[in-house]
């Protein structure tokens, strides 16, 4: 699968995932409603971080280059250009 198809697919599964995860961190959110500050912020501190748990392998598949893009040429390291100038 080509690079670009993958990171479409990422991007519209990581949009379905933080729908989905909004509407229930939300909702244990209205647990707290009557919790103290403190445990307030925590508690949204806390599930405003941990979306990207189940979502860092999708950005992980997204990110792995084409199988062709190896065997494409690379582009000459720094020093190398500068000893041939």
């Amino acid at each position: 699968m080509k690079a670009t198809h993958r990171r479409a697919i990422g991007i519209c599964l990581t949009l379905v995932v933080l729908v989905v995860y909004s509407f229930f961190a939300a909702s244990v959110g209205a647990l707290f409603a009557d919790k103290p500050w403190y445990a307030q912020i925590t508690y949204f501190a806390i599930a405003g971080l941990i979306w990207v748990v189940p979502l860092y392998p999708v950005y992980m598949w997204m990110r792995k280059p084409d199988p062709d893009e190896d065997a494409a040429e690379k582009p000459p390291e720094a020093a190398a250009v500068r000893k041939r100038g």
